[in-house]
């Protein structure tokens, strides 16, 4: 057995000594977070060690990290990795209906490479030794980094260490310095996110991917170091929620429709919400039902009907249908679909006498026509939304809030509507997000059931088991499972709301479980009609935007926008010399675009172009990578980036012509 001599010892530590001072140098100068964190610091369960070979390990808990020659096997399996590397990849699958030009543009630089059908099966590190997005589970003592680093550039790296244990370790065993610069000279990024948890790590790593752009999802390889319950859990996450990176972005049409209804929206008088500071709500302390369409509101229709004196009744969407041919009029309708398709469906509910006596909250975002079928119409700021960061520029923030956690579905609307309004205590019929019986994914007195409606075959097909309120395990689909945890964030945002789910489907977090038989006795809510006119009184207002031409003023924004565009097309408008050039004018494109974020009088022009920019980069790269032959990769590019380029003319073109249009309709 080796032995290592005083003398040796002496020279090795000073070296580990030697190479942890040089690295907080390094991190002084690029993350001062992490040199300020380990400035004093002591570690308390793993530590460096030398083993039973005299070579340098990590001991925790009494026991070696590594077997033994930790150096040689991380390089061994850093290699491993090289030659069966771990991905995902980004997709896309023609699924919509074709409502959108956005849809038919995507769909034909996907079509291209289906007919050339490029032969995609090989290595993509061996074949370009080249790595966009590296994300990386478990440091250990860092040797494995040291050598795929060695092996192929990494242009972005996003390492995650649960245990700051570890990485002090391995700020003694390896020079990241070199390996930082690397990821900058190619134009890339080198993230470390120490300790937090699994969730936090999912989500660090969509603010990572909102700083350096989207299209780094094409193919994105995820390597873990080592076994822990930590590690497990984070790349069980991973793999589970990796989808929620690649959907969401919004597009160029959707904002047109945003901007054109939010206009009409103001113009119609329809009022915005307030903070809470500036209204009080006398109701607050009453019982709200939160009426979704899921299955189970079947059975708890009796209860809600028997209950309607006793709370506060929000209608969300597709439930209105449902709840009206009960009997139940609710007190508030609940809409969130911005496109006009959506006054077929709720003008296909019937009922047109009942609707005129509810109020309708909605996104800002909802058609005009809408709106106006029922009493009176309020409207809810939408975050990080094209209509509402041009009305920004004339409102304040602070008095007009964006209401967090109000999509993908209107359950979040209804929940996040009742929240903002001041409501304490929400309990949940039929907010299901998912189904126990694939036959049976909404209440069967919707419109999904009714013979010859616009909805009667509209398909749910499960794409997860996940744990249910009342049963083991619901099947559910990347939407519900999305909208189950923007609930989820809401209810962690606002932590003195009290949430009893009711409903037979998916678990919830942060909710009470609780079948509606044993809801306690209910009171009867005195005046309530009087008291719930007054809170939309108050807590609604439209003074600072009322007088203002909204189409005058946005017409002004064109100009700019046209400008962007061109300087936009113009980053892609060069002669293409390899993917990885390419790789680098997407990075450019996206940093150009994303600089108009933060200026007041340019975001609505950022949200214009951010989500379509998205997609575009995300499947031109995806797409790209199918190739092996670079003559036909280049060709695949430069057709794809025409396709792109035009798209982006003909939507400047388009929103021109609304606006146009919109303000000829106001001169007659």
């Amino acid at each position: 057995m080796p032995q290592i001599s005083d003398f040796e010892l002496d020279i090795q530590t000073k070296l580990l000594r030697a190479t942890f001072l040089t690295n907080m140098a390094v991190m002084k100068k690029f993350m001062p977070e992490i040199f300020e964190f380990y400035q004093n610091y002591s570690p308390t369960r793993a530590k460096l060690t030398f083993d039973h070979n005299g070579e340098v390990n990590m001991v925790s808990e009494g026991a070696l990290v590594y077997e033994e020659h930790a150096k040689k096997n991380s390089y061994k399996q850093a290699e491993a990795f090289y030659d069966q590397p771990k991905l995902f990849s980004y997709s896309l699958s023609k699924d919509g209906e074709g409502l959108f030009e956005h849809e038919s543009a995507l769909y034909k630089i996907y079509e291209k490479r289906e007919q050339e059908k490029p032969d995609s099966t090989y290595n993509l590190l061996k074949h370009e030794q080249h790595m966009d997005l590296l994300t990386m589970i478990g440091v250990g003592l860092g040797f494995h980094i040291e050598r795929l680093f060695q092996l192929c550039d990494v242009r972005c790296f996003y390492l995650y260490e649960p245990d700051p244990d570890c990485f002090f370790c391995a700020m003694h065993c390896i020079d990241f310095g070199p390996i930082i610069d690397r990821c900058f000279s190619l134009g890339g990024a080198f993230t470390i996110k120490l300790g937090g948890n699994a969730n936090q790590y999912v989500n660090g790593l969509n603010v990572f991917l909102l700083s350096h752009g989207f299209s780094n999802i094409a193919r994105f390889f995820n390597y873990r170091h080592y076994r822990s319950e930590a590690t497990d859990e984070t790349f069980k996450r991973i793999y589970e929620l990796a989808y929620r990176y690649s959907s969401g972005w919004g597009f160029f049409e959707d904002e047109i429709i945003s901007v054109d209804h939010t206009i009409a929206n103001i113009d119609a008088g329809f009022s915005l919400i307030l903070s809470k500071g500036h209204f009080k709500n006398e109701l607050s302390d009453k019982p709200v039902f939160i009426v979704g369409n899921g299955p189970s509101l079947d059975e708890t229709l009796t209860y809600i009907k028997e209950n309607t004196p006793n709370a506060i009744v929000f209608s969300c969407g597709t439930a209105l249908k449902s709840i009206l041919d009960a009997g139940i009029i609710p007190d508030f309708h609940i809409e969130m679909e911005r496109t006009a398709e959506l006054y077929e469906w709720v003008d296909a509910i019937g009922h047109k006498d009942k609707l005129k006596q509810i109020n309708i909250i909605a996104l800002n975002t909802v058609y005009t026509k809408i709106l106006k079928l029922f009493k009176n119409a309020y409207l809810l700021s939408k975050p990080k939304d094209g209509g509402m960061d041009f009305l920004y520029e004339f409102l304040d923030a602070d008095k007009y809030p964006a209401v967090d956690a109000c999509n993908p579905t209107v359950s979040n609307t209804a929940t996040a509507a009742a929240v903002y309004l001041g409501f304490k205590t929400l309990y949940l019929f039929g907010v299901d997000f998912g189904w126990i019986d694939e036959e049976h994914h909404h209440s069967k007195g919707s419109i999904y059931y009714q013979k010859g409606s616009i909805a009667e075959h509209e398909k749910f097909k499960a794409d997860m088991r996940i744990a249910g309120n009342f049963v083991k395990e619901v099947s559910t689909n990347q939407h519900f499972d999305n909208s189950r945890a923007s609930l989820e964030i809401l209810l962690e945002n606002n932590n003195d709301i009290k949430c009893f789910n009711c409903s037979n489907g998916a678990h919830i977090e942060l909710t009470k479980a609780l079948m509606y038989s044993d809801i306690p006795k209910l009171s009867t809510i005195e005046a309530k009609a009087d008291l719930i006119e007054s809170l939309l009184g108050s807590a609604f207002s439209q003074e600072e935007v009322k007088v203002l031409n909204l189409d005058d003023l946005f017409q002004d924004k064109l100009g700019k926008l046209k400008q962007i565009i061109e300087l936009a097309v113009g980053i892609t408008s060069v002669k293409i010399n390899s993917r990885l050039h390419l790789t680098q004018l997407f990075s450019n494109q996206y940093k150009y675009i994303a600089s108009f974020k933060s200026n007041k009088e340019t975001q609505v022009l950022y949200r214009f172009l951010q989500g379509t920019v998205n997609y575009f980069q995300a499947n031109i790269m995806t797409n790209a990578y199918c190739y092996q032959n670079k003559e036909q990769q280049l060709d695949y590019i430069n057709n794809a980036l025409d396709i792109f380029h035009s798209h982006l003319f003909w939507l400047l073109d388009k929103l021109a012509k609304n606006r146009e249009t919109a303000q000829k309709m106001k001169l007659y």
